[in-house]
Order: structure tokens, then sequence, then C-alpha cells
């Protein structure tokens, strides 16, 4: 049995399509018209608001997301106004904005960003105290989490939308989270929960008079009847009133789903009991037939079958809805072969899975490939239907595979080739991004050590490469776009090329991080001169701007921890520079106090990267360092930005940061050195703000240092390699689906 159409879900936003879609187009060139020519912020940003509108409307989701971006960038600041009329205004406009923004994120199936607008828009409606508006966000976190198949989260989102619009008496409210609800329970063929849910809805909707939400209900009933128990005179009623309903108030997309439907289950009856084809056709055919027999009956529900599915099939042509044209044209297929007419079959299985295989949507691409095979068999060629019947297979595998399974339904399942495109300009931009800070940086290489210089060329010469290999995938793929209808298989070839070249830059980068890895302190040189400590180092990228730095030196033990400007590449290059000053500075020049130290290579870097004497380059790094004198056990340290923490008995000695970093900046004065005695037991604690500045937790916020000092606190009495595993765990449960945002790397030894 095919999948049947999606159950209607009651938005918050205006999602539905317009017959009169094409009038968008001039709409939106006005619309860009007047926003060449806007003056004020304002302008800009009730233009760029209405432009993200149109675009979500015209199904141009990345320009919706573009201007919405910029719309809502203006809001934040006019939100800052100390008038009290544009600082609403503008929280306002940007929380609307911040809706759609999740929109159209959660339709091209990047979830972590729509929950992030989403969220953004709640604290908005919050702070406007605006209710509905709340449980109109509310609503739509519960519906972003059903498309995640995580039914519990929704339900608590969507119950408490439905609080909140009961509270106002809000029962166009109530009505939609009723639906909405009932969905969740039908997915988990809770089927009679669901249809409790389905008839409070319609409930309010008949109270209402809402004509097209009614028809939405009974159509979801429907379905409720056809899975529940195969009850199809039951689903026939249903889906004639809703067909009845979307006549009156001229709802063409669902007049196009209940000939669907209808169409399709007319065809299943064909192959039902006779009892329920006799049923039917008393009821629905006595005009055509008065006594039919069996064979009579299973034509007139063919000929009426195909009937409906091509009128569903020229609506949905109207509206260029490309997953129910594929389904359409896929059941038009199977009724020709019933009748007998193979190669007219043949034509509509080929192009409903051409279209299938366009919109990546496998399962219906699966379907049509078995339905070709049988026809093929039908047609009495045995070889083409093999061919075919392996491609279902393989196919096949590669949906029912493990947690490929979890996909089938979601929004990921998305055009696969605009996310392969997505990936390849993403990745061009990033090492177009590389490429430039390394033009700027050429300078400072002068001045890096042989081993800087070495390790800047090999990783110059891969990113040169690289760079020249997807430059010209770039410009493969811009040609393909422009030719997509007529060239889908070369877009296909040009999509492996580009997983091809995305991984050989990957495995470069990959050993650019192992030659970064051999300049850090070895696990061997701290095991030799510290006794129970551990290294807490977590990258974001493959090479990172955070490092570590240890040496012993005249009777002296130097700890480094630091984060350089930037991670990733560039923040790797600055790391090679860093690591280098501070063996000039200890071994070469023989400084010895760790504010010197500081103070010495802040000097260096200002003039490595300002030569001319300008102020204009203010990369750095904030770095806490220690010299720890073992033999009469007393400590030194100078803090940049970041503190040193001491744990003594359960009680912290905070060694406080100076507020400004090693480089250029508007103060200039020296660092600070703090020391004290150590006694046995204490523990040092060394951190950069990775930790501290991760995302996450309910509420998506900072971990921040004050959660950071009570878990150390609580944990310093463990041996320190238990201390290790309890904070990589304690990051990795804050950080949940979210992405990890900086370089995290946290010292800790035991005296």
């Amino acid at each position: 049995m095919k999948k049947h159409c999606r159950r209607n879900i009651c938005l918050s936003v205006l999602c539905l399509i317009s017959p009169f879609i094409w009038a968008q187009t001039s709409v939106i060139d006005s619309l860009t018209h007047l926003l060449s020519t806007a003056g004020s912020d304002s302008q800009v940003m009730n233009i760029s608001a209405d432009l993200c509108l149109k675009y979500y409307l015209a199904g141009q989701y990345n320009k919706s997301i573009e201007c919405g971006t910029k719309a809502t960038a203006i809001a934040d600041r006019l939100e800052q106004s100390p008038e009290q009329q544009v600082n609403n205004k503008a929280k306002s406009l940007n929380a609307k904005v911040c809706i759609r923004l999740g929109n159209a994120y959660e339709n091209i199936a990047d979830y972590r960003k729509s929950l992030i607008y989403y969220k953004k828009a709640l604290k908005l409606k919050q702070d406007l105290g605006d209710k509905n508006g709340m449980a109109l966000v509310y609503n739509n976190i519960g519906l972003l989490y059903e498309d995640q198949s995580d039914f519990p989260t929704a339900l608590d989102y969507l119950f408490t939308a439905m609080e909140l619009w009961n509270d106002m008496g809000n029962k166009k409210g109530m009505a939609s989270s009723y639906n909405n609800i009932g969905i969740i329970y039908d997915q988990q063929k809770d089927y009679k929960g669901a249809l409790g849910y389905y008839l409070k809805s319609l409930g309010l909707w008949t109270e209402l008079n809402d004509k097209a939400e009614m028809a939405n209900l009974y159509n979801n009933i429907a379905l409720i009847s056809e899975s529940n128990n195969n009850d199809f005179m039951g689903a026939i009623d249903n889906y004639e009133k809703s067909l009845a309903l979307g006549k009156e108030v001229g709802n063409m997309h669902q007049l196009a789903n209940s000939y669907y439907n209808i169409g399709r289950l007319y065809h299943l009856i064909i192959s039902g009991k006779d009892s329920v084809k006799e049923k039917l056709t008393a009821k629905y055919f006595t005009n055509l037939h008065p006594h039919p027999g069996v064979k009579e009956i299973d034509l007139i529900l063919l000929d009426s079958s195909l009937a409906l599915e091509k009128k569903a099939l020229d609506i949905f042509t109207g509206f260029n809805d490309r997953e129910n044209l594929a389904k359409v044209l896929q059941q038009i297929g199977e009724i020709l072969q019933l009748r007998g007419e193979y190669e007219g079959a043949l034509y509509y299985f080929r192009e409903s899975a051409s279209l299938a295989k366009l919109i990546n949507a496998r399962t219906v691409l699966y379907q049509g490939l078995l339905d070709i095979s049988q026809n093929f068999e039908k047609m009495k060629k045995p070889d083409s239907a093999l061919a075919y019947f392996k491609l279902a297979t393989d196919l096949k595998d590669s949906i029912f595979n493990g947690e490929k399974q979890k996909e089938i339904g979601h929004a990921e399942a998305k055009f696969e080739y605009q996310k392969k495109q997505a990936i390849a300009e993403a990745e061009t931009k990033r090492v177009l991004a590389v490429e430039e800070e390394r033009r700027k940086r050429q300078q400072l290489i002068i001045y890096a050590s042989v081993i800087g210089l070495v390790m800047l060329g090999l990783f110059s010469f891969f990113i040169a490469q690289r760079l020249r290999i997807t430059r010209q995938q770039k410009t493969i793929i811009e040609k393909q776009n422009e030719n997509l209808d007529r060239a889908f298989t070369q877009l296909e070839e040009a999509k492996k090329l580009v997983d091809e070249k995305h991984k050989d830059l990957t495995d470069s980068i990959q050993y650019a991080s192992r030659i970064q890895n051999a300049l850090l302190t070895t696990k061997t040189y701290l095991d030799r001169h510290l006794g129970d400590y551990f290294i807490f180092f977590k990258p974001r990228d493959i090479v990172s701007g955070d490092f570590y730095w240890a040496l012993e030196h005249n009777g002296l033990f130097y700890l480094a921890c630091c984060d350089c400007t930037g991670h990733g590449v560039p923040g790797a290059f600055m790391s090679l520079l860093n690591i280098t000053f501070l063996h000039q500075a200890v071994i070469e020049k023989g400084i010895s106090q760790p504010d010197k130290i500081f103070n010495n290579i802040r000097s260096n870097l200002v003039e490595a990267l300002n030569p001319d004497g300008s102020t204009d380059t203010k990369d750095g790094m904030d770095a806490t360092l220690c010299t720890i004198d073992f033999q009469n056990n007393m400590i030194r340290a100078a803090c940049a930005n970041n503190p040193v923490w001491i744990i003594r008995n359960g009680d912290l000695m905070d060694f406080k940061a100076d507020k400004l970093p090693i480089g250029e900046s508007d103060l200039s004065k020296p660092f600070t050195l703090h020391e004290t005695k150590l006694h046995k037991g204490d523990c040092i604690y060394m951190f950069t703000d990775g930790f501290s500045d991760q995302f996450g937790g309910i509420n998506g916020k900072k971990f921040k240092q004050s959660q950071l000092k009570e878990l150390l606190l609580s944990i310093h009495r463990q041996p320190m390699k238990d201390q290790k595993i309890v904070l990589d765990n304690t990051i990795s449960q804050w950080k949940g689906i979210l992405d990890q945002v900086d370089d995290i790397c946290v010292i800790g030894v035991r005296i």
C-alpha cells in the first residue's frame, strides 16, 4: 500500500499555498526596488521583514533567511533605544521575523537554528507580555520536535500552548492544539487517543464555522478510519465530507488531497472484499449500473479512481507540489496496469520515479522502481524487470539500514542534491577565508622559528592545491545550477566529485593537525614532572586556537593554558607563533617571572602583527601562565583575561585576571604578578573560556564560570583522572544536540 498524503497540521504562521502564488514575484520585485532606495534603518528593517515573508511564501527559504537575518539584526539594535515606543515596535517586529526564520530553517531541516530563532521569539513575546504570541511560538516549537520524532518534548510544548490559549479563551488556538496533539498520538499508533483529540478540534472548528479547517479534520479522521481497522467505507464518507467543504471554500489544495485519497481507496477496494465493493457501489454508483456484477464493479471503481487521480494531478501540477505529484503519477500508473495498458502505465511510473528521484522522496522512488519492474514482467521483458528490481532492492537497503529508518518521513529527507550543494558552497567559503588569513599573515611567518616556517609552508601548499580544486568545483556547481532541469545526471556526477575533494581537503587538515599536536607538550614529559594531574583538551575543529605548554627550566616548572584569537585554521596559525614566543622568552631571553614573560610576548606580537607601527591588527591571546617551584612550594602566576584557581581544603583562592589580552589593545599596562605558598593537596586549575561559554542546557544558555567553579569545588577531592571524566561528561550532557562553540582546554594539577 502506498503512503497516503500527510495529515494536515495547524501552523501558527501563514503557510498555506495560495492559488495565486505567481503574484508573489511582482511583489518581491517591488519590495527589492524599495529596499535599494531605503534610507533609514527603520525602512530597511521593515522592507527586509516583508521580503522575508514573501520569499517564505514563494518557497525560496534561503532568500527568506537572508532578508530575515538582516531585519532581525537591525531590530536588535533598535531595541536598545531609550524611547519605549521605538523599543516595543522593534521587539514586536523582531519576534515576527524570528518566527518566520524558525519556519524557514525548519523547512530546510536545520532544526538547531530553527530552535534558536523560535526561542528568541519566545523571549521577545514574554518581554512584550504577548500571551497569544507566546502560545504560537510554543506551538511551533512543539511541531519542530514532532518533525524530529521527539514526541514527549513535542507534547510538552503543545500542551503549554493549549493551556495558554485556554486561559485566554482562544478557541481557534485550542482547536489547532487539539489537532496537532492528535497527530502525535496518531504517529505513535494510539488511534483512540488521536481520534479523541481530532473530534475535540472538529467540534471547536464547527462551532467557529471555519469550513477550511473542518475539511482538514475530516481528512485526518478519514486516515484514522483507514489506518486503524481498514474501515474503507467510513474513510470514504469522511473524505467526501472533506471534499464537499473544500469545494465550498475554494481550497484547491484540499480538493486535490481528497481526490487523491478517494481515488486511492477505490483502487485498494478492488482487491478487497466483494461485500465492501457492493456497499460502495450501492451508495455511490447506482446511477451508472443498476445491478452490476463483481467485474462491472471493478471496472466502475477503476474508471472512477482514474478520473479522480487525474483531477488531483491537474491541481497538484498547478501548485508545482512535486511530492504529491510523484504519488499521483504512481497511482495512475498502477490503475493503467490493472487495465492492461502497460505502455501507458510505464510512462506514468517513469515520470513518478524521475520526480521522486529529483526531490529525494526515497520511499516513493522505491515503490516506483518496483512498479516498473512488475510492469516489465507483465510486458514479457524479464531482463528489464530484473534490472529495476535490483535497483529497488539496493534503494530499500539504504532506506531501512539501521539509523536510516529514523530519517523516513522527516523534513531531513528534503532535496539531497541541495544539501550537497550547500556543503560544497560552505566549504568553498571556509577555504577562501583560510586563504585570506594566509595572505595577511605572510609577513608574520618571517619572524617564526624554522619549525613554524616549515609547517606553514607545508600547510600553505596543501591549502593552495585544495583551493584550486574547490574553485573549479564551485564553477562546475554554478553551471549545473543554471542547467539543472536539462542536466540532472551531470549534477549527480558533480556531487560525487565534491565528496571526493572534500575528503581530500579534510585529510590535508588532519595532517596539519598531527603537526600541531607534535608541538604540544607530550604526555611523557608531563608525567615526568607532574604527579596527579589532567589536561582536558577538546578542539572545536580539527586544528585548534587553544593550546597548552609546559617546560622545566632552571629549577622552575612552567605551565601555560592559552586561547589564541580565532579557532580552527586561523587559531592554529596564532598558536604556532605564541608557542615560539614562549620558548624564546624563557630559554633565549632567560625571563622567569610570568608577568614579565607576558609583557615580552605582547611586545613581540604587536611588532610582528603590525610591523608598520599601525594598530589595525589586534590579534593575540588570552592566557594563564604559572611557574611552580616544587622545592620551595611556591607558585607565581600571570593571568590575561582568564583566572587561575587554587582549591585548598574546600576553599577557593582566585588569582583574578587582568582585563586585557596579550596583544594590541586600548590598555597597555603591565600584567600583574600573583604569588603564594603551596600546601600539599592543593589543586591548581587553569582554563580557557571555551568550557564556560558553551551553550546548552534546557534554555540553550552559556555554562558560565560560576557553574564551573561550583563543579570543581564539588569534585576537587577526586583523583585528577576522574575529574577529567566528570568534566567531559558534564559538557557533553550540557551541549546536547547543539554544536561546540569554541575550543576547550582545562588543566588540573594536585600538589
